[in-house]
């Protein structure tokens, strides 16, 4: 090879390798990028700075533009980059590769929004979730500064932190600098968790195997299995029909046997053990609490707190002080209140935290609030189990159940709306089914193929204003 072939050679792998070199220049954030690569959270910043140019120009620059898929040499996720606008805005998109799929709100997809006439940054939204509503937005301040708000299932958990950045410039730069300059002020570790925990595929595991005993239940007014293993009604132990089944505690109930039974246990737990008052004090001293005893308004969270004591107390030299050590009492942003808990419908983004948190745990809620009539009294009247945990591709799986059945935070919202749920929290591990005997077992789907189809339809819907309405508000 003579020197001008060299020369030309070198000049081809340079022009080739110029935005990983654009990207190494805007130095390293190793503690960051540590924390993404274990969150599985994959970065697309080699196409965006190799873009830079058109994520400038002018719209009208752009109209030639189509659908554009890169590859990336620091990343594993190919990236699809889209053009589209609306009546006054126009919109650069960078969608990472998902299951070969591109959709619009996948994580850590960047979608900069710019004015259609006068070509300044409007915003910059990315993907924290594949979720609609788990985003971070920026928005310019001045020529110099941007603020950032961070928004998860809906819930705004940050807003208002100031970067000394141009959005302009937070176009081209990647995330792991976007955490470095707000470090001071957003708790990264408490929004990114590691995918590869050994606890999230105890979870994964532990509720894989519930959902293949469901098919075996049977759902029953007042019913659950004894210590024994016989259907009898909760109320008084008197054997329950000859199909028997289980209310809602009754299963949940169900769930603790199991996992105590793979722990080596010779009976279920008794009933009358779960129905023990978990504190006296403060209901002695409440008139309503002391009339209304027949009305057993503790029930729910007086059983949730013991079948996760009894988790508890089950492994190897564990002790509590008292079943209230089990509640769920300090999440990141979400204050508790006392007996009570949360509100149901920030349960998504609330057991998200926690997850991350205290990877393999599962959760005993108890829905209360005002019920009843003459008079209505607060009370805990229903009891679910969630199982929360994180995918090998770092996407945040919540596996509801309850009274024998697959459910979802949507529906319990539906059913109990304005309510509170109170969190009692055990360890995950193995199951063994304390019966009945499953013989009609058919597969269920599993999140990851719910999932798909969830991301399937979203790509059968045409992209035009109204969905861009969704990303870009």
């Amino acid at each position: 090879m003579n020197i001008k072939s060299a020369i030309k050679s070198a000049a081809v792998l340079f022009f080739l390798l110029l935005p990983v070199l654009s990207v190494f220049s805007q130095s390293s954030y190793l503690e960051e990028e540590r924390i993404l690569k274990g969150a599985s959270f994959h970065e697309n910043v080699e196409v965006r700075a190799a873009m830079a140019d058109s994520i400038n120009a002018p719209f009208y620059s752009l109209l030639t533009r189509q659908k554009e898929i890169h590859s990336q040499l620091l990343s594993p996720a190919a990236v699809e980059f889209e053009l589209r606008k609306s009546e006054d805005s126009f919109y650069l998109i960078f969608k990472n590769e998902l299951n070969y799929r591109y959709p619009v709100w996948g994580r850590g997809n960047y979608i900069i929004k710019r004015d259609l006439r006068s070509g300044e940054f409007k915003q910059i939204k990315i993907f924290l979730q594949n979720d609609e509503l788990s985003y971070i937005r920026l928005f310019p301040l001045d020529e110099n500064r941007s603020s950032l708000e961070l928004t998860l299932y809906g819930v705004t958990l940050y807003s208002g932190i100031v970067l000394p950045v141009s959005l302009k410039e937070l176009s081209v730069n990647s995330f792991a600098r976007l955490m470095y300059l707000t470090k001071g002020t957003v708790r990264w570790d408490q929004i990114f968790s590691n995918a590869s925990y050994p606890e999230w595929r105890s979870v994964d595991l532990l509720q894989q195997k519930i959902r293949e005993q469901l098919p075996a239940l049977h759902e029953f007014e007042d019913g659950a299995m004894d210590s024994e293993g016989h259907f009898v009604l909760i109320k008084d132990g008197s054997p329950a029909p000859k199909e028997g089944g289980v209310n809602c505690s009754g299963f949940a109930k169900w769930v603790a046997d199991g996992m105590l039974l793979a722990r080596g246990a010779d009976t279920l737990l008794d009933l009358e053990s779960l129905k023990t008052p978990t504190e006296t004090e403060s209901r002695e001293k409440n008139p309503w609490s002391r009339a209304r005893s027949d009305r057993d308004p503790y029930f729910g969270l007086d059983w949730s707190r013991n079948l996760a004591s009894a988790l508890r107390l089950s492994e190897p030299g564990a002790s509590i002080n008292s079943p209230l050590d089990m509640d769920v009492r300090t999440v990141p942003f979400f204050p508790y209140k006392e007996h009570v808990g949360y509100k149901l419908d920030q349960l998504k983004t609330l057991l998200y935290l926690q997850a991350v948190k205290s990877p393999g745990s599962i959760y005993f809620g108890a829905v209360n609030s005002l019920y009843g009539t003459d008079p209505a009294l607060w009370q805990y009247y229903h009891i679910a189990v969630f199982f929360p945990w994180f995918d090998e591709n770092g996407d945040f799986q919540l596996q509801v159940m309850e009274t024998g059945s697959l459910s979802s935070l949507e529906n319990l919202e539906a059913r109990y709306p304005g309510t509170f749920i109170h969190l009692s929290r055990a360890g995950a591990s193995d199951f063994i089914s304390p019966g009945p005997e499953n013989e009609d077992y058919n597969e269920l789907p599993s999140p990851q193929e719910s999932a798909d189809s969830i991301q399937s339809a979203e790509e059968d819907v045409e992209f035009d204003d109204s969905v861009i309405g969704t990303f870009a508000r």
